[in-house]
């Protein structure tokens, strides 16, 4: 019975205006970078044109090149990523078939239900662009093509460190179109992650403009940056430095690990107490 209605919760969020738009705008961002790309790099040699995926939109190294994509996904991404399903709980109580669903479902499935599916919805959302905009560069651009923006030679041991320095280089090394899926996917996850946040808070306390749903995520990515600025040490914690792809920044896997964990304990605990609340 969960398993069904986690199925067709989410078929129903992805058709939702919310989830479309939100699919949209991120279209829109990849089909601009592509044109921009097609039309900035169309004849060049292949020995002088850069790695394919490295000219994605969710690739970190183009920002040497033109930062204004990039920049502007990092910008809107803590909106992006509570727009799909964050208003969906309080949509459900303000109609009233929360309590209809509840006596159907029982509250626990419900609840549970609910932040399943604002997962899924939200994976869905965040990583089907992205895998179609590797098939698409993959195609379109010379996959033989090896340089990358900071215009350094392969067997440089400048180049060797920053590619070092990917999280999952290992990976990288034995195929980048590979690396390039896998980060994708890693970037869906964790944006599903997010995207249950609103959800399990909107379930444990009150809310009543849905514009504060926005606020969760915004102060949650925004403090990893204000950390950064705080602390000393090459090692970033800048929430999208682990995001991204071809990011070489020296990292801390265990602070990736950390704030996965902390979202997750949000989720729960907020979920546990949504579960033993009384309906408004």
């Amino acid at each position: 019975m969960l398993r069904k209605r986690i199925f067709y919760q989410t078929a129903f969020l992805l058709r939702q205006r919310e989830a479309v738009v939100t699919f949209l705008l991120l279209m829109w961002l990849i089909i601009g970078n592509y044109l921009g790309n097609v039309f900035a790099f169309r004849g060049m040699d292949i020995t002088q044109m850069y790695y394919p995926l490295k000219l994605m939109t969710l690739s970190y190294n183009r920002v040497n090149y033109n930062a204004d994509v990039t920049t502007l996904l990092i910008m809107l991404y803590p909106i992006l990523v509570t727009l799909p399903v964050g208003f969906s709980y309080v949509k459900e109580q303000q109609t009233g078939e929360e309590v209809y669903l509840i006596t159907r479902l029982g509250k626990k499935n419900y609840m549970r239900s609910r932040l399943w599916s604002a997962f899924f919805t939200t994976v869905a959302v965040f990583t089907v662009p992205f895998l179609l905009e590797i098939i698409v560069y993959v195609i379109s651009f010379p996959i033989e093509a090896q340089n990358d923006f900071y215009h350094l030679g392969m067997y440089e041991p400048e180049y060797a460190l920053k590619v070092h320095r990917y999280l999952g280089d290992a990976l990288y090394i034995v195929s980048p179109v590979l690396y390039a899926v896998v980060m994708v996917l890693l970037f869906g996850v964790l944006s599903g992650l997010l995207g249950m946040l609103p959800v399990a808070v909107s379930q444990a306390v009150p809310v009543k403009f849905r514009m504060f749903l926005f606020l969760p995520n915004y102060l949650l990515l925004n403090a990893t940056s204000y950390i950064q600025s705080m602390r000393r040490g090459d090692v970033t914690c800048n929430w999208y430095d682990y995001m991204l792809l071809f990011q070489d920044q020296p990292k801390n896997p265990w602070y990736l690990v950390t704030g996965i964990g902390v979202v997750a304990v949000l989720v729960a605990a907020l979920g546990f107490v949504g579960e033993r609340r009384e309906t408004w």
